[in-house]
């Protein structure tokens, strides 16, 4: 594994998706939490502790720069591709688990199929950076 395509790769995939989750979040996501945590303050913080949520995100976006590596993603259309259905599916079945979990907190399903279709999107700008990213070292 070369660790160097990795890291840039990873790096790139990062920022990209900080900057799209931060216009995501000022567009839709911010007021449905605030709306979730005033009716449920025990149970939803907002704002959020964002130190697990970047821990999480680095872990998750070098994972994905590994499994991009791996499949062969190339280029900004086959990274974009392939982000927006890794980033569909997990936001599908993370709500879908959520939803079963907490039905009357994350049970609504019109909240879900946007923030699916949303999800896809920045995962596929996300993965296009990354496509881009691991083509320069071919």
């Amino acid at each position: 594994m070369d660790i160097k395509k990795i890291g840039i790769t990873g790096a790139v995939g990062f920022v990209v998706m900080g900057v799209v989750g931060g216009i995501t979040a000022v567009l839709f996501y911010n007021g449905h939490m605030t709306s979730l945590s005033e009716k449920f303050p025990e149970v939803v913080q907002f704002p959020p502790d964002m130190a697990p949520a970047m821990i999480g995100g680095l872990v998750y976006v070098f994972v994905m720069a590994i499994i991009y590596d791996k499949m062969g993603v190339l280029g900004v259309v086959n990274g974009a591709i392939t982000g927006a259905w890794f980033g569909g599916a997990k936001w599908f079945f993370l709500n879908m688990q959520m939803a079963g979990l907490m039905p009357s907190v994350w049970g609504d399903m019109t909240y879900i199929a946007i923030d699916v279709f949303i999800s896809g999107i920045m995962y596929g700008i996300s993965g296009a950076a990354m496509g881009w990213a691991l083509e320069k070292f071919k």
